[in-house]
């Protein structure tokens, strides 16, 4: 999305097969991919799980999402926040990002579009962390202690507490929604999950 919008570079990718030791850990994302994917209801195929340079994820409009070496690395162990991130970049559902020409839109109008693009992922996550029964703590954790090292606040993301609170949001509605669903007709519940 910043490609798209602000012509950041793309992020450089590396080849996993240099790096034996996250062998375990794209497995899983590999896994986790395709839940995602069906909780989306796209078909898995739509996106691709890589390595590259940092500390950051990112998704490309192809659906290619590339996963920092430095982010797997420090957080391998942690299936939550993982997990939390990969559901935050394919939230951001390339596919529905403008074809238009953004280069007559100000920095102000950009950043608010990238915000809302990074709400809508934030939102996602949190809905597909429940309908997968994890927990949200972990990426809310992540998003406020990343805020707590920056030199000044981004002007093209909700602040690190807005963005928890939403993911937190999302979460519990969706919890909610399922448990309901399950009191009332457990059958017709795990009926939908298998037609997803």
């Amino acid at each position: 999305m910043g490609a798209l919008l602000f012509g950041k570079r793309p992020p450089k990718l590396v080849d996993r097969r240099r790096y034996p030791s996250l062998k375990k850990s794209l497995k899983k994302l590999d896994l986790a991919k395709e839940q995602l994917a069906d909780v989306l209801g796209a078909p898995e195929s739509a996106f691709s799980v890589e390595l590259c340079e940092g500390e950051n994820a990112s998704i490309n409009r192809g659906g290619r999402i590339a996963f920092g070496l430095e982010l797997l690395g420090l957080h391998r162990k942690d299936d939550d926040l993982l997990v939390a991130v990969l559901a935050h970049e394919i939230g951001h559902q390339p596919w529905t990002w403008p074809d238009d020409d953004l280069s007559r839109l100000t920095k102000a109008q950009l950043d608010a579009l990238y915000r809302e693009e990074e709400a809508k992922a934030d939102r996602f996550a949190g809905r597909a962390l429940a309908d997968l029964g994890l927990d949200p703590d972990a990426i809310c954790e992540f998003l406020l202690a990343a805020e707590s090292f920056e030199a000044h606040k981004p002007s093209d993301y909700y602040p690190a507490e807005t963005r928890a609170k939403m993911i937190r949001d999302a979460f519990g509605r969706r919890r909610r929604m399922l448990e309901n669903a399950a009191k009332l007709n457990p059958q017709a519940l795990a009926r939908s999950r298998e037609l997803r």
